[in-house]
């Protein structure tokens, strides 16, 4: 089992970069709401959004995935 989960990682990206939850939607024009819902494990973003989010954090998906990736 992987100690973080998807959500907590994404959150923490996010934290890292120094973005509002409502400054990442905006910019990646994804609505709050939903970033939102990635951040808390609700639900989980499109192959596509995944893409966007690991590029726009700078991070490797592998990483955000709980795979063998690494931050930065």
């Amino acid at each position: 089992m992987y100690v973080e989960t998807f959500a907590q990682k994404l959150a923490q990206a996010r934290k890292d970069a120094g973005y509002t939850q409502r400054q990442v939607a905006e910019i990646l024009m994804i609505s709050k709401s939903t970033i939102a819902s990635y951040e808390i494990g609700r639900t989980q973003p499109d192959i596509e959004t995944l893409g966007k989010l690991a590029d726009f954090y700078e991070v490797s998906a592998d990483w955000l995935i709980g795979t063998k990736g690494v931050k930065s």
